[in-house]
């Protein structure tokens, strides 16, 4: 308990961490386990990371492609009553 509030997380998540092989622990016996604090220490320190900017998201553009659409909406209705008249006169 005293390790999992010193790394600020669950028991359960001290297990899970352990069972995983990420932390390094003393086993006193089969049901007790220890935690040094150098180690929980260890373990924080392979943690660190440092966060980047992504490239993407760093600076405002402006958008690539244009804001006008070039698409054209059809009347399918009447497209297919000209070809059906085409039809009747051919």
């Amino acid at each position: 308990m005293e390790a999992a509030n010193r790394l600020h997380i669950s028991d359960k998540t001290l297990r899970r961490i352990r069972q995983q092989g990420h932390i390094r622990y003393v086993a006193i016996t089969e049901r007790k386990i220890r935690y040094r604090p150098e180690d929980c220490d260890a373990y924080v320190a392979a943690r660190v990371r440092e966060d980047h900017e992504c490239p993407s998201t760093s600076r405002k553009t402006r958008p690539s492609t244009s804001t006008i659409s070039n698409i054209v909406v059809g009347d399918f209705t009447a497209r297919r009553a000209r070809k059906r008249s085409a039809k009747r006169k051919g």
